[in-house]
């Protein structure tokens, strides 16, 4: 069960979009997602683009923000 109420738009997310939409550079997603901050959908086949897992990271805001205001 997720702690959020509104789910987001879309499951995935390419990094392109996110960038896009973000403003955040290309290499500084790619950046995160190999550090682990970012979450990304598991690839079924290896020719396929990685793509961001916006519930994942959406479910985790949500419980960051939940621990900081109690």
């Amino acid at each position: 069960m997720f702690s959020f109420n509104t789910p987001p738009l879309v499951p995935y997310m390419r990094y392109e979009e996110f960038s896009r939409l973000s403003g955040e550079p290309l290499g500084t997603i790619k950046h995160k997602v190999s550090n682990g901050v970012y979450i990304i959908k598991k690839k079924e086949k290896p020719y396929e683009k990685p793509m961001l897992n916006m519930y994942a990271m959406h479910e985790m805001a949500a419980r960051e923000a939940k621990e900081l205001l109690g």
